[in-house]
């Protein structure tokens, strides 16, 4: 009886070491997500200030100082489209990026 004892403790103890390492990688892995889905929507977010901040004809020095403060290492772009009208703003950090369109 006592064998049998120590024989399901030491296989719950071996599922146990099987298991964790596969439940820390898919914690990890969603917080990853979760941090790059958050990265991406404040990415956005400031695309679409730059927008806002174009249409209202705002310098570029002061936009890049705003971007700056907002998410430092962040880089902008701006392309117009002489054609119809519109520009698109991209915003840049790191890996990460993100776009926002406007009408001039």
């Amino acid at each position: 009886m006592q064998n049998s004892h120590h024989t399901e403790r030491g296989s719950a103890t071996a599922e146990l070491v099987v298991a964790l390492p596969i439940v820390i990688t898919m914690l990890l892995l969603g917080v990853n997500f979760l941090g790059e889905t958050i990265q991406r929507e404040r990415l956005r977010y400031i695309a679409e200030g730059v927008v806002q901040a174009v249409m209202r004809d705002e310098s570029q020095s002061d936009i890049a100082r705003e971007v700056t403060r907002t998410l430092p290492g962040a880089r902008y772009s701006v392309i117009r489209h002489e054609s119809d009208g519109t520009f698109q703003v991209t915003v840049r950090h790191r890996a990460a990026s993100a776009s926002a369109t406007g009408l001039q």
